[in-house]
């Protein structure tokens, strides 16, 4: 066979060869692009959990509270309640003076920004785009309960610290959607006993600190489940 019938056989992996770079280059502007719109909304979320941190904080120095205190994070805001009184001794009901400032607080978080985006038309103009894309917007209160690492008395109904920090979550998570009205769906409670502890509990101080219910409020968007 002469040489160029050879060059006239191989000649088309030239040009399939072309065609693969371009698609290879295509899907990864597509991704690139997409990336970069995702960015976007994370950045914007990201404010809108700012602004309302920083409303809460305002809220909260008009009525100072004793019991709670409130920081952001990576995560989003975030209330704590670690006070030694702050629950009945031993139990999971709420103490007198902590249910006082959860009632405060509940009156508190609807009025955060974060639940009222809906009523904003550039906000509104925002998560419809998102949404034309797939992806949705997901407002959370997760409520989560520690304790330290000291052992349940045996004879006690609460059984074991899992136990204790889920009912002394879901006890400030129902005051709190009483107080505030908000939708139901909204809220959720997680007990994580000992296993998270944020402090040695190996001193008095550490184990204090450990015994905890964390009122986590977060914004994303997520991925639209399918019909």
């Amino acid at each position: 066979m002469s040489l160029t019938m050879e060059r006239a056989k191989s000649s088309w992996l030239l040009s399939f060869g072309d065609v693969v770079t371009l698609l290879i280059t295509f899907f990864i502007m597509m991704i690139a692009l997409n990336k970069g719109e995702i960015s976007k909304l994370q950045r914007w979320v990201d404010d809108q959990v700012t602004a309302s941190y920083e409303h809460v904080q305002a809220q909260m120095a008009q009525t100072p509270l004793q019991m709670v205190q409130v920081y952001r994070n990576a995560r989003g805001i975030v209330l704590v309640i670690n006070q030694p009184d702050a629950f009945i001794s031993g139990g999971f009901e709420p103490s007198a003076a902590l249910q006082s400032e959860l009632m405060a607080l509940g009156q508190v978080l609807p009025t955060i920004p974060l639940f009222a985006l809906n009523s904003q038309a550039q906000s509104r103009e925002v998560i419809e785009h998102a949404k034309s894309d797939g992806l949705v917007m997901r407002i959370e209160v997760n409520v989560e309960g520690h304790t330290d690492n000291d052992a349940i008395d045996p004879r006690s109904s609460l059984r074991n610290n899992w136990f204790l920090s889920t009912l002394r979550a879901q006890s400030v998570m129902q005051t709190l959607h009483s107080a505030s009205g908000l939708p139901s769906q909204l809220f959720s409670v997680a007990g994580y006993g000992e296993h998270q502890p944020i402090d040695s509990n190996q001193t008095v101080q550490g184990k204090a600190n450990n015994r905890r219910v964390e009122v986590l409020i977060t914004a994303s968007f997520q991925k639209q489940d399918a019909p």
